[in-house]
């Protein structure tokens, strides 16, 4: 059985008559990095807002650690970290100063806290510098820093890369990843940069207009990305019976009653089709395709893609 750390049922948001979270249904394990993958507007901020009680819900239940979050808030709350938008630090206290107010401020009594958050995102403790003279990249890891400074166990973060340059980008999403995998964090990730939720995701949601549309493993996803034989053919079924019998094709998807993928692209087309026709099967159609992740993001979003 899966243990979910986040799971919604039918999340319903509205602004008066405009809909911006429409029905949504998330299922996030725990020890994984989940990626809300959508355009700007798309309904993903909203989405996390509303798991962390800073947009009400207009309809639908959201579960957090087993438990409905609406009066378990108490409970539950302490053991999330988040970084929504951009987070606001103090310009004229350096990154440790700042850290201590938010320490005392939720009543904080390890005494290393301060130390090992900074340690755990690459910052130097009592380090001079002022957060009005931090680059964006520092910036984003103090803000990660004070997300994670209480050790949570869920860690939701909006568009955490956001600006930041390419060699800012790979830090980031290196350290991303090592919150998870080394330290057993779950993390809720929302971008609309295809590659980065790509290059990070083992879950990907993608989300458009509000609805989700897909909620897919991202190995599973990358199954649509390969290179394959399409056919076009009388009878699916019949199809399948010949090429496992008689040339022991195994790797194949069956798209309806007449489309068929064949993922053994090393097999000869000809003698495919030659093998076909002479079981009296028709061959409609026959060609090697290849469609990007891009391309099927375009295709179920409407023809829009995502950078």
């Amino acid at each position: 059985m899966k243990n979910l750390i986040i799971e919604t049922k039918k999340l319903n948001k509205k602004y008066g008559k405009q809909i911006v979270v429409n029905n949504v249904d998330l299922h996030i394990e725990q020890g994984e990095i989940y990626g809300l993958l959508g355009r700007n507007g798309a309904g993903k901020t909203t989405i996390m807002k509303m798991i962390l009680g800073l947009v009400s819900i207009t309809s639908g239940e959201i579960n957090v650690f087993g438990q409905k979050l609406k009066g378990n808030e108490q409970q539950i709350y302490p053991r999330i970290g988040a970084i929504i938008e951009t987070p606001g630090f103090y310009p004229n206290l350096t990154g440790t100063e700042n850290l201590r107010i938010f320490a005392k401020l939720r009543g904080m009594t390890r005494k290393d806290c301060i130390k090992h958050a900074l340690d755990l995102v690459g910052l130097s403790y009592n380090d001079k510098k002022l957060f009005l003279e931090y680059s964006l990249g520092m910036k984003q890891r103090l803000g990660i820093a004070n997300a994670v400074m209480h050790e949570p166990e869920l860690l939701i973060l909006d568009e955490p890369t956001n600006g930041l340059d390419p060699i800012g980008i790979v830090e980031m999403r290196e350290f991303i990843r090592d919150l998870c995998k080394k330290n057993g964090i779950t993390i809720l990730i929302s971008s609309h940069i295809l590659t980065e939720i790509e290059q990070l995701a083992d879950t990907i949601g993608i989300i458009d207009h509000g609805i989700l549309l897909e909620e897919s493993s991202y190995k599973d996803l990358q199954k649509k990305n390969r290179k394959y034989i399409l056919l076009k053919v009388s009878s699916t079924s019949n199809a399948i019976r010949v090429l496992e019998q008689k040339m022991g094709i195994h790797d194949y998807e069956v798209e309806n009653d007449t489309m068929l993928r064949i993922y053994e692209i090393d097999r000869n087309m000809g003698e495919i089709n030659k093998l076909l026709i002479t079981n009296n099967i028709e061959v409609l159609s026959s060609q090697f395709c290849s469609d990007t992740l891009e391309d099927y993001f375009k295709n179920i979003t409407g023809g829009e893609g995502i950078v």
